[in-house]
């Protein structure tokens, strides 16, 4: 069979099976009562194996930090279950290594500083202001893409109005070069929209 047809066939495949999936993403997101979206922001602590990650010898770092920080926008769609579906987008600023490595004559330097961007798709459960929420997600970094999974639990701080302020503890294991694995605090702003 050529590849031609066989890419063809496969794309037809593709393709049909996403017009199947339509009609139930269409009755999921008309089931929800109303949307939740929320920007958040993370400060803590990224647990990496140098060595693994960046492919030099502990011995020849100069200076590192492992400082987390991340910006994370989330919609979820609610209803008057507490289980809900959503999905995030963020920026991650993983940890940051800077080298000296002797190289015969010369001195070869190299600076590392490691972010990504990250897109997630994520259950809540929600039965009053506590919550929980995992996720399965993909890290984008510069020379290549690795899974990672999300878990956080936290409390809603209900404000006047429709802004309501979630305050959390994420963990974050990122399955790449080294596995970093980020512990967070968090604090966001919540608006519902019906």
């Amino acid at each position: 069979m050529k590849p031609e047809i066989l890419r063809s066939r496969k794309n037809f495949s593709a393709i049909a099976f996403l017009m199947i999936l339509l009609p139930f993403f269409s009755t999921l997101i008309h089931a929800q009562g109303g949307k939740e979206v929320s920007l958040s922001v993370y400060a803590g602590y990224t647990l990496v194996n140098f060595e693994e990650a960046l492919g030099y010898s502990d011995d020849d770092m100069d200076d590192w930090n492992e400082i987390y920080f991340s910006a994370a926008l989330r919609g979820f769609l609610t209803s008057g279950k507490p289980f809900n579906l959503g999905a995030e987008i963020a920026y991650n600023q993983l940890y940051y290594a800077y080298y000296i490595i002797p190289y015969g004559m010369q001195t070869i330097y190299r600076e590392f500083n490691i972010s990504t961007f990250s897109l997630t798709a994520l259950g809540r459960y929600r039965p009053g202001n506590f919550f929980l929420v995992g996720g399965l997600g993909i890290h984008f970094f510069n020379d290549g893409v690795a899974p990672s999974l999300t878990a956080e639990a936290g409390y809603t701080f209900n404000q006047e109005g429709k802004i309501k302020v979630p305050l959390s503890f994420k963990i974050n294991p990122v399955f790449g070069d080294g596995t970093p694995v980020t512990f967070s605090i968090g604090i966001g702003a919540v608006v519902s929209l019906k």
